[in-house]
């Protein structure tokens, strides 16, 4: 069997096209290509005319042959000649149509349902999504939700065993633009100007209704920086020195080598704040309000996305709001490589989320396989997977209205989950009051994390999975083919 890949993202866009819709496919494709190469070939494709070539070949030698496209329904892969399955998450309980949306209506590829069922079958990354796909097209629509494979990954990070919450502080060196918010002289006075009103309408998106003067005092942070590269030149982070955070003001630091230690209760979450499902507003001010006199819990935030001024000012806002404030939030800005990720990791007593849908949320599995207990609802795609045995869950309610994120944003055709933001403060404190007085605890919740992503992820069950269904659609597809061919010659 010959199994063809194709994701529009590559490897080199991914610094680049960070945080922007579809670029964890990218992340997805990697994840699977172990558990297809135990019982096909594999090969990446990138265009429709390079998939047809490798269907063409195939064909000439008798060998099955069929497309995997790890994208939305909407980007999968057009033109192609042989049999397509598209592989996607979705956090939403229906599926886009062209009649949605005005800018959808002379594009058929936005009729979801209908993409589907010219490509006869279809793969999902959680049992939500593929519960959304059988609303809309029957019980009978050949579909499997299969997890993405990622326990072995982290093997080498599991070794290090389980790290106890009341350890001591973790120093990290990151390739990153780090905001720490100690060092911002955080005031709800300093989001006060002083422009006189001169009666015109205040447009919130115009930076020039800011203070002229920060509320963080910013005295020759680029002179420490002299002589230090912007981009350093990946190395092993052991043997990497950085330098110490600076202040930061409306302008976000350059991105160097920067070291910093965290220490007491850290927690970390992964997400890009233009993705208003990500919903990090609640993360942080739910954290702010409930440790706003606690010095030993720290919050990390890690960002993606292209407008990161925007979101600096964003947080800058959120936190002066906050202020004063005794615990700690630290953003890093940008791509982090593996050896900084997974310094993160490690260094991480909780992983945060706080999202009003999701369609899979890659790195709170991660967090999972390497024993970081989370903090999470359990709605969409993480009921998959969350658990009380190793995850304070917080509260959510469904249906609540919204619109299509990938559409004119006009009419509301779908819904979501509302978080409870006192639900997220008080799992906030229990898990605060578990990490520091109660080590036994902690230490099970997180191998229970584990053994629960063991048996959840692991890449031989998943590849069996894959495996049954695949060759039973390549059954399926044969069948069909036969068919046409035997209507061809009675014409």
């Amino acid at each position: 069997m010959r199994i063809l890949t194709y994701c529009d993202v590559e490897v080199g866009d991914i610094g680049r096209r960070l945080g922007t819709p579809e670029y964890s496919y990218y992340f997805v494709l990697e994840s699977f290509h172990e558990a297809l190469t135990k019982f096909a070939e594999v090969r990446r494709i990138h265009s429709s005319g390079e998939a047809n070539a490798a269907w063409v070949e195939s064909r000439a030698r008798r060998e099955d042959c069929m497309l995997l496209s790890f994208a939305p329904p909407n980007k999968t892969l057009q033109g192609v000649q042989c049999p397509t399955i598209p592989v996607f998450a979705w956090e939403y309980p229906n599926l886009p149509v062209t009649t949605d949306e005005e800018s959808w209506r002379d594009d058929p590829r936005h009729d979801w349902p209908m993409v589907l069922l010219n490509c006869r079958a279809a793969i999902t990354l959680s049992t939500h999504t593929k519960r959304a796909v059988r609303d809309s097209l029957g019980d009978a629509y050949p579909i499997e939700a299969v997890p993405t494979p990622l326990w072995e990954k982290f093997g080498l990070m599991r070794r290090r065993g389980v790290l106890a919450p009341d350890r001591e502080a973790v120093d990290v060196c990151l390739n990153t633009q780090l905001v720490d918010s100690r060092l911002l002289g955080l005031s709800a006075e300093g989001l006060m100007t002083d422009h006189p009103d001169d009666g015109t309408p205040v447009n919130p998106l115009v930076d020039a209704i800011l203070p002229a003067v920060p509320a963080a005092a910013q005295d020759g942070w680029l002179a420490a920086l002299s002589g230090r590269p912007k981009n350093s030149e990946v190395v092993d982070a052991s043997s990497r020195i950085g330098n110490f955070p600076v202040g930061a003001g409306w302008d976000i630091p350059p991105l160097y080598d920067v070291s910093t230690r965290l220490s007491g209760v850290v927690y970390t979450a992964v997400l890009t704040p233009s993705d208003g499902r990500k919903n990090w507003e609640d993360i942080i001010t739910a954290f702010g309000w409930a440790f706003r006199d606690v010095e030993d819990a720290t919050l990390v935030l890690k960002l993606g996305g292209p407008d990161r001024v925007k979101h600096h000012h964003q947080m800058l806002m959120l936190m002066s709001k906050l202020s004063p404030m005794k615990c700690r939030i630290v953003a890093l800005h940008g791509y982090l490589d593996e050896a900084d990720y997974h310094q993160l990791i490690g260094a991480s007593t909780y992983y945060v989320n706080a999202s009003l849908c999701e369609g899979l949320c890659m790195p709170l599995l991660e967090f999972l396989c390497c024993g970081v207990p989370a903090i999470a609802p359990d709605h969409t795609s993480m009921a998959d997977y969350i658990s009380p045995d190793f995850t304070f869950v917080v509260d959510s309610t469904p249906n609540l209205p919204t619109v299509w994120p990938h559409g004119d944003h006009q009419v509301y055709k779908t819904s979501r989950h509302q978080i409870n933001w006192h639900s997220l403060m008080l799992a906030y404190r229990q898990s605060y009051l578990v990490a520091k007085s109660d080590v036994a605890a902690y230490t099970t919740m997180s191998e229970s994390a584990m053994a629960a992503m063991q048996a959840y992820c692991a890449t031989d069950a998943i590849s069996k999975q894959l495996h049954q269904f695949l060759a039973a659609r390549l059954h399926d597809f044969s069948i069909e083919e036969d068919r046409m061919d035997w209507t061809a010659l009675a014409s």
